[in-house]
Order: structure tokens, then sequence, then C-alpha cells
């Protein structure tokens, strides 16, 4: 277990340095020489969560920032975090957290961030 300990580790980091670089399970599988569906299998059991949804969970709470500190248009945020289309991102923002992009930035009220998952290794 101590491999995939230290595999996940490394897969955390990525994907917090990637965030804005489009990283996704295909990228984060190659690196670490694992397949696609290996990778999605360890990370479920050890987070209880998928990949892709956290991945994208990273995304939108990082995108947070720059609703709040810039004015950037919106779809220019979007394709910043690797959303394909400005309508997917209002969705999977509006889903995460209540609200859309637009009126989050227009209300500047506080929406509670994830943190992103780290791995103690002194259990």
């Amino acid at each position: 277990m101590c491999r995939n300990n230290n595999l996940l580790e490394n897969v955390l980091v990525e994907i917090e340095k990637g965030v804005r670089e489009g990283i996704n399970t295909n990228i984060l599988a190659q690196k670490y020489a694992l397949s696609e569906s290996h990778l999605r299998k360890i990370f479920k059991i050890a987070f209880k969560q998928t990949i892709s949804s956290y991945i994208r969970t990273r995304k939108l709470t990082a995108s947070l920032e720059d609703l709040s500190e810039s004015d950037a248009n919106i779809i220019d945020i979007a394709l910043m975090y690797d959303f394909d289309y400005e309508q997917s991102y209002i969705r999977s923002f509006k889903q995460k957290f209540g609200s859309t992009p637009g009126n989050y930035r227009r209300s500047k009220k506080v929406i509670k961030a994830n943190m992103p998952f780290f791995i103690d290794f002194d259990y």
C-alpha cells in the first residue's frame, strides 16, 4: 500500500499543478504508466470519490479566485480551466456552488471552497 500512497500523493500534486493546464485522467495515467481504469479504481478506493469529479471540483474551486479578483470574461475563465464550453462551466459551477459564476461575481458572497486532498502518512 505504501507504493499506492506515494503514487496518490504524486497524483494529487500533479492535479494541483495542472489545474489550469488541462490535467485529466489520461495524462495522469500515462505519466505514471498505469491504465486509466486502474488509476480510477485506486483513487476511488482511497478517496471515496472519482478522480474526474475531484479534478472538476479543484478546477471550479480554483476559478473562484479568478472570478472575484479579475475582470476576465466568464468564457475566458471557463477556457482557462479547460472547460470546452462556457455553458458546461456555468452548469458545473452552479451544480457545485448553487450559483452561476456571474451571480457569484456580482454578489461577492462567500462560497465554501473545497480544499485539496492530502495524504497523512502518520496513521
